[in-house]
């Protein structure tokens, strides 16, 4: 089976975020046996449990398709880890399952406070937020009359600005600061 001879950390997980099965990469991430991540939630190898997404909207996102994203993991020895990840709805044996796994890994980034970012321009802003409220490329080409390669630019410009990774992080990071705002 692919899941055991990867060479990513991989683990298997029930709806309520459960882990039913890790292979061994996994048990080098978290830095415990195999075995022992069995019955342990998702949420609770956080950093920062109270980030995780709502049990429904995870359900949601897992079951839609494949959901990506980054986070903090917290080691028993208190060392933290950022990991990239992929997760998606599987079935096994008859039961549903959510496959995480670990794209990229690596300790975790401390914030350069002395970098100083250089401000969004306006139209980066209007895009992003436009991205916000739900809409697609197409949508926003034809609203700002502007080509799909601009659109591209600019996220591609804001993200390198704010230290994303994905659009979801580029988004969240631009309604955190205030940079953008979703009055509809």
């Amino acid at each position: 089976m692919a899941f055991a001879r990867s060479s990513n950390p991989m683990v298997l997980a029930d709806f309520d975020r459960c882990i039913v099965a890790a292979n061994a990469p996994a048990a080098v991430l978290f830095d415990r046996p195999a075995g022992r991540l069995v019955g342990i939630a998702l949420t609770a190898l956080l950093d920062h449990p109270e980030d995780a997404l709502p049990p429904d909207v995870w359900r949601r996102r897992v079951g839609n398709g494949e959901m990506v994203g980054r986070r903090t993991i917290r080691r028993p020895d208190g060392s933290t880890r950022d990991v990239d990840f992929a997760m998606r709805a599987t079935e096994i044996d008859g039961r549903a399952l959510a496959l995480a796994v670990c794209l990229h890994e690596g300790p975790t980034e401390e914030p350069d406070d002395e970098r100083d970012p250089a401000p969004l321009t306006a139209r980066e802003c209007e895009v992003l937020r436009l991205i916000a409220l739900g809409k697609v490329s197409r949508e926003i080409c034809e609203e700002l009359h502007i080509a799909p390669d601009t659109v591209r630019a600019h996220v591609r410009n804001a993200m390198a600005k704010t230290g994303a990774r994905t659009r979801a992080q580029l988004i969240a990071i631009a309604l955190a600061d205030g940079v953008i705002h979703i009055d509809r």
